[in-house]
Order: structure tokens, then C-alpha cells, then sequence
């Protein structure tokens, strides 16, 4: 009911890669903010954004000592480049929520943009808790987003995919994942591996408001970051041995990290330290 999508929110995205075994790896997905500074509004302090977990090392709570992002160039393909890992001390390059349940990290990063092909989100479209009572956010309002999708990524550039749904469960209680109790929002899309960090947009059309129709363009906003999928375990063998094969399916239901909790990071006091403003 919102249309198409604007095609520049797929020029925020870049691929993540992490090394195994020798080789390169995609393990997620990474887009660009940008915050503005309040004495100069052409001015911008820009950051990498994913979710936290795409950058432990596998099976573990604990950073990995580099990654590799795929970012498309100006002129033509792609180029892949390492970002050192570091969240201790003065030289951090990674910086996390005070509230260790937050799946978020954001990196200070500006990729050369007379060499590059990327844009940045900028912070005003960051949904915070506030807005989400202004919007009327309920279950129901349509949203999607765009990220990894590791049966294709393209030979020679980044070619996100996008995917649509819509809000099936807003809550103040928060929700269980993996034996932690989270803030998170649920949608009803299908999200698979390599979409966790992922933007997901809410794109609230002419039907926002329930029982009419509201005149004027649709409304882009942030709404957060994938965290992953619930899925469900179904077994697919039943055999006399001491282990049963079980296939992991997705159950159509994600999990998003909100995006004031973004916006709570990024104006966080060390953050503002960092970048001077």
C-alpha cells in the first residue's frame, strides 16, 4: 500500500565478511549513519552499523580481531576491505550499548566517497521511542528491509535483497532470546542468515492511520536492526540411536533490535566524546 520503495535506502548497505578457514566468508549485513553536527549541518560524523554478534567469533561472546567489509565502487565492481576490531581501551574502533542485551555495534567509519558508491542514513530518520507513539506504530504497519542474501550476492557488485512485512508484535515486556531478555520488536518477515545487521525500515502509506486515509507521501524511518529469526525444530528421521538429524526452519517471525536503542548508542555520552559534538 506504501509503493515502492525509494531505491537509494539500498546504497546504505555494505556486505560483512569474516575469515574462516583461509577463506572469506559473507556472515551479515552493515549500513552507514550519519550524525550531524549542531554547529555545522553539512557536517557529519559516520558510522558503520551492525548487529554485535556478527562480529564474535563463531560459537562465542568475543570479538573477533578483524573483519572485512564489500562495499561497491564508483566506477565499476566492488572492493573488499579489513576493519581491525578493537572494543578496549583509547584506540576502540567498536563501541557497543551499555546494556550488554543490545545486539548493536557501531564502528566510525568513512569509506572514501570520491572512490565509493554508498550513502548514509541520517540521523533524523532514526526512529526514537517517542516518535514510535507519534507514528502510531501498531501491529499491522508495514515495514522491510534490505540486506545479505547469501545465495546471491552479485559476481561483481553488492545486489541487497529486499524483503516486506509487516509489525506482528510491539510490547514493553521484553523478549527471550537465546537465554537473554531483550528489547525487541517482532515482524513478520522471512529473515535467513546473512541478513542479521540489516536496516529494516518502517514505510508507512496513505492507510497509517486506521479507519482513513492520510494525504501526503509515505513516511520512511529506521525502525532498527535485524537481529535474526525464531525458528523451529522439526524432526526428520526418527531411528533407534542415541541422536535424531533435526531440520531448523524458519517460523516467518523476526527479531529487530528498535532503533531508539540506535539512537541511545549513538548519543551516548563516550560517543559524543569521540566525536566532539
Amino acid at each position: 500500500m506504501a509503493g515502492p520503495i525509494p531505491s537509494e535506502v539500498k546504497s546504505v548497505v555494505v556486505f560483512i565478511y569474516v575469515e574462516k578457514a583461509g577463506k572469506l566468508i559473507p556472515n551479515g549485513t552493515g549500513f552507514f549513519v550519519g550524525v550531524k553536527s549542531p554547529s555545522e549541518p553539512t557536517t557529519f560524523s559516520v558510522y558503520l552499523v551492525t548487529a554485535r554478534h556478527v562480529l564474535y567469533k563463531p560459537d562465542t561472546t568475543e570479538f573477533l580481531d578483524k573483519a572485512y567489509i564489500r562495499i561497491n565502487k564508483k566506477d565499476s565492481g566492488s572492493e573488499v576491505g579489513m576493519i581491525p576490531i578493537k572494543a578496549e581501551g583509547n584506540d576502540r574502533t567498536v563501541f557497543v550499548h551499555t546494556d550488554s542485551s543490545v545486539d548493536l555495534a557501531v564502528i566510525p567509519f568513512l569509506p572514501d566517497q570520491k572512490r565509493f558508491d554508498f550513502k548514509f542514513l541520517p540521523d533524523e530518520l532514526i526512529t526514537t521511542q517517542a516518535a514510535y507513539n507519534d507514528l502510531k506504530i501498531r501491529e499491522g504497519s508495514e515495514i522491510f528491509f534490505t540486506g545479505l542474501f547469501t545465495p546471491y550476492l552479485g559476481s561483481d557488485r553488492n545486489y541487497p535483497v529486499v524483503r516486506f512485512g509487516r509489525v506482528a508484535l510491539v510490547t514493553d515486556e521484553k523478549i527471550e532470546w537465546n537465554g537473554k531478555l531483550m528489547s525487541l520488536y517482532l515482524i513478520e518477515a522471512g529473515s535467513y542468515g546473512g541478513n542479521s545487521g540489516a536496516p529494516v525500515f518502517f514505510y508507512l502509506g496513505s492507510d497509517r492511520e486506521p479507519g482513513s486515509l492520510v494525504v501526503g507521501p509515505p513516511i520512511l524511518k529506521l525502525a532498527g536492526v535485524m537481529q535474526g529469526t525464531f525458528r523451529d525444530a522439526q524432526e526428520i528421521i526418527s531411528i533407534e540411536t542415541k541422536k535424531t538429524p533435526i531440520s531448523l526452519s524458519s517460523m516467518g517471525i523476526a527479531a529487530v533490535v528498535p532503533a531508539y536503542k540506535l539512537h541511545e548508542l549513538l548519543f551516548s555520552q563516550e560517543l559524543k566524546r569521540q566525536r566532539g559534538f
